[in-house]
């Protein structure tokens, strides 16, 4: 008997968000101290400049720079945001997680949405703890 809950996650919030500090009208996304390709930014991923509502796809990068397929333009202070696919809001993966504690769980090993050998002892009323214990 299953039970639990899904748990689904899309790309829907950035792997990479700040200021552009480069000179208006550049096409190449500069950030010095950015540190974009040690923190997993790679080629095709969506990038979006939030101030002007253009997006595309990573090009190329750099520890500081980066370009995009459709040359998006970036003026001094615009906000980036790097998702960590190349389609905004796309699904990533998804997981069962029983009632009890949020835990990775297949469903066919919960019973009631809670995991078969992990069933709350006390919701009958019985008494688990012992002398000197929480009541």
């Amino acid at each position: 008997m299953g039970g639990g809950t899904t748990e689904i996650h899309n790309d829907d919030s950035p792997l990479a968000t700040g200021t552009h500090a480069g000179v208006d009208s550049s096409t190449t996304l500069r950030v010095r101290g950015a540190d974009f390709k040690s923190c997993g930014v790679t080629e095709d991923l969506y990038i979006e400049n939030e101030t002007q509502s253009t997006a595309s796809l990573v090009a190329t990068v750099t520890e500081d720079e980066i370009t995009t397929d459709d040359d998006i333009s970036w003026d001094n202070g615009d906000t980036y945001n790097i998702y960590k696919t190349g389609t905004k809001g796309s699904f990533i993966s998804s997981i069962w997680t029983d009632l009890s504690r949020g835990w990775k769980t297949d469903p066919k090993e919960m019973r009631l949405g809670w995991r078969h050998k992990d069933i709350d002892l006390d919701r009958n009323g019985e008494r688990i703890f012992g002398p000197g214990q929480p009541e």
